[in-house]
């Protein structure tokens, strides 16, 4: 049977046959943090070779050479595919509304210790810890508007997140 013979079946089986081949391609195109899985990458692999083919964007005798599936095809789709999926920064399931809640709720509770250990500094800690974090962001930026030392102030504001650190290591 000559390339220009095969059907769209035709192809499509052929290209299930290697269907492991596939698998162990698109697992080494994928990078762990990824949402989807290497089988997802390859069934949606078929389908994109299938609508090439039924819009006359690939030619048959560019998948099927000499009777054997042209690989560089394959891989290319997919690997186009997983760079895609990068390039638009987002997962590709949306992540449900309920893990965003949960995520948010953990956040503002991890943030409300924060301000617990905070409010019980002295005066002058709880002053230059919330000018550091809420306005100023910066050390350098603080120490020139208030006209304390850099060197004091880096030295309160490390005694705040010691401290912070060590009452959230313990629970409190």
């Amino acid at each position: 049977m000559s390339e220009k013979d095969y059907t769209t079946n035709d192809i499509l089986l052929k290209l299930y046959n290697k269907h492991s081949t596939w698998l162990l391609m698109a697992n080494k195109l994928t990078p762990l943090y990824y949402s989807i899985t290497a089988e997802d990458i390859v069934q949606d692999m078929y389908v994109k070779i299938y609508e090439k083919i039924r819009d006359k964007k690939l030619k048959k005798t560019d998948i099927i050479v000499k009777g054997k599936v042209n690989a560089g095809v394959v891989y290319l789709t997919m690997h186009d595919m997983t760079v895609n999926i990068h390039r638009k920064k987002e997962s590709y399931y949306p992540i449900k509304n309920d893990i965003k809640q949960d995520n948010q709720r953990e956040e503002a509770e991890f943030f409300e210790k924060i301000d617990k250990v905070v409010d019980n500094f002295n005066w002058f800690y709880k002053k230059i810890f919330k000018l550091y974090t809420e306005e100023f962001q910066s050390m350098r930026k603080l120490s020139n508007a208030t006209k304390i030392s850099y060197k004091t102030v880096y030295n309160k504001i490390k005694i705040c997140k010691d401290e912070i650190k060590k009452q959230l290591k313990n629970g409190k």
